[in-house]
C-alpha cells in the first residue's frame, strides 16, 4: 500500500473528524447528550459521544483505502474488522445515549467480532504468542478484541486522556508497521490517527467535547483488529501496549469494577482521590497534588514510556 494513499487517508479521517466536532459542539449544546465536567471548578456541562465524528473520520479514511488500495486489503478481512470496530462503536454510541447494562459492552462486541475471528482462522493464522490455537482462534479473537475494547473504556474520565493513550498506542503500531515491514493493519492504523489528532484538538485540557463510549471501545477495537490481521509477533506488541489498560483492569476488579477514576478538585485546582485505589489515576493522585492536565500527562508518559522501550527493543533486533 503506497504511502500517498495512506497519507490522503489519514488527511481525509482527521479533515472530516474534525469539521464534524465542531459541528456536534454546536449541535449538542443545550440537548441531554451532555455530561458534567466535574474536574472543573464551575463544572460546566460538555458535548458528549464526540467520537461519534470519530468514528466517521476513521471509516472514510478506510473506505478510501478500499476503493483506491483495494489490491492490498482482503475482502474478507476488510469487512469483518470493520464489523468488529463500527460494532463496538455502535454499541458505545447506544451505551452513550441510553446507559446500557455493563454487559452488553462484552456480548454485543464479541458477537461482531466472531466473523474476523473466523476469517482469521480460515486464513491459516492461528498462531497465538508462539503456540497454535487451532479453531479455537474463531472465539479468541472476539475475546481478545472485546477485551481491548473495554480497557481502552476503563481507563477514562479526564480531559483528553483517552484520545492522547490512543494517539501513542496507534503511532507506535505504525513505527512497528515500518520495523518489521508488517503493513497488513496500516489501513485501519493510519486512519485512526487522523481522526484521534484532529478529536484530541477538541478534547484537550480544557475539554470542550468529550468522547463517550462510542470512541473509547472502537479505538480499542481497532488496535486489536490491526495486531490480529498482522503477522503473529504484533499480537504480542499489541499486547504490551496495553499494559496500562491491563493494570486498569485488575484495580479496578479490587472494587467489583464499581469505582470511578474521578478525583475531588480543591480550591487550588489540584485533584486529590482519598479510599481505595481502583485505578491508575489513584495511584497518580496519591503520589502527589496534581492538576488534571497533569494527571494526564503523567498517564500519557507512563504509556510513552512502554512504546519508547517496545520500539527500541524491536528496532535493536534489526529488520527481519
Amino acid at each position: 500500500m503506497s504511502s500517498e494513499y495512506l497519507a490522503v487517508s489519514g488527511g481525509l479521517a482527521f479533515a472530516t473528524t474534525f469539521v464534524l466536532v465542531r459541528w456536534l459542539i454546536r449541535s449538542l449544546r443545550g440537548s441531554t447528550v451532555v455530561g458534567v465536567d466535574i474536574h472543573k471548578p464551575h463544572q460546566p456541562r460538555i458535548a458528549e459521544m464526540g467520537g461519534a465524528a470519530v468514528l466517521v473520520g476513521f471509516y472514510l479514511g478506510v473506505s478510501f483505502l478500499a476503493i483506491f488500495a483495494s489490491d492490498a486489503i482482503p475482502a474478507s478481512v476488510y469487512n469483518a474488522a470493520l464489523l468488529a470496530i463500527l460494532g463496538a462503536g455502535f454499541v458505545g454510541i447506544m451505551d452513550d445515549l441510553f446507559a446500557i447494562p455493563k454487559r452488553y459492552k462484552a456480548i454485543f462486541p464479541f458477537v461482531f467480532s466472531l466473523p474476523l475471528g473466523l476469517v482469521v482462522f480460515l486464513r491459516g493464522e492461528t498462531f497465538l504468542l508462539g503456540a497454535d490455537a487451532g479453531v479455537l482462534m474463531v472465539v479468541l479473537v472476539p475475546f481478545g478484541i472485546t477485551s481491548a475494547a473495554n480497557a481502552a473504556n476503563m481507563l477514562e474520565g479526564f480531559n483528553g486522556l483517552g484520545a492522547g493513550l490512543g494517539i501513542i498506542m496507534t503511532a507506535s503500531l505504525i513505527i512497528l508497521s515500518s520495523l518489521l515491514r508488517a503493513g497488513e493493519g496500516l489501513f485501519l492504523l493510519v486512519p485512526l490517527l487522523g481522526a484521534l489528532l484532529a478529536f484530541l484538538w477538541y478534547n484537550r485540557y480544557p475539554a470542550r467535547v468529550f468522547p463517550g463510549d462510542s470512541m473509547t471501545l472502537s479505538v480499542g477495537a481497532t488496535l486489536a483488529c490491526a495486531a490480529i490481521t498482522s503477522q503473529p509477533s504484533f499480537k504480542m506488541y499489541g499486547l504490551l501496549l496495553f499494559l496500562p489498560m491491563i493494570a486498569e483492569f485488575f484495580l479496578k476488579a479490587r472494587g467489583g469494577f464499581r469505582g470511578e477514576n474521578y478525583g475531588t478538585l480543591g480550591p487550588d485546582g489540584r485533584l486529590t482521590h482519598r479510599g481505595r485505589i481502583e485505578s491508575l489515576a489513584h495511584l497518580v493522585m496519591h503520589a502527589g497534588r496534581y492538576k488534571e492536565w497533569q494527571v494526564v500527562t503523567i498517564l500519557w508518559a507512563l504509556e510513552a514510556a512502554i512504546a519508547a522501550t517496545l520500539l527500541v527493543g524491536v528496532s535493536s533486533l534489526g529488520p527481519p
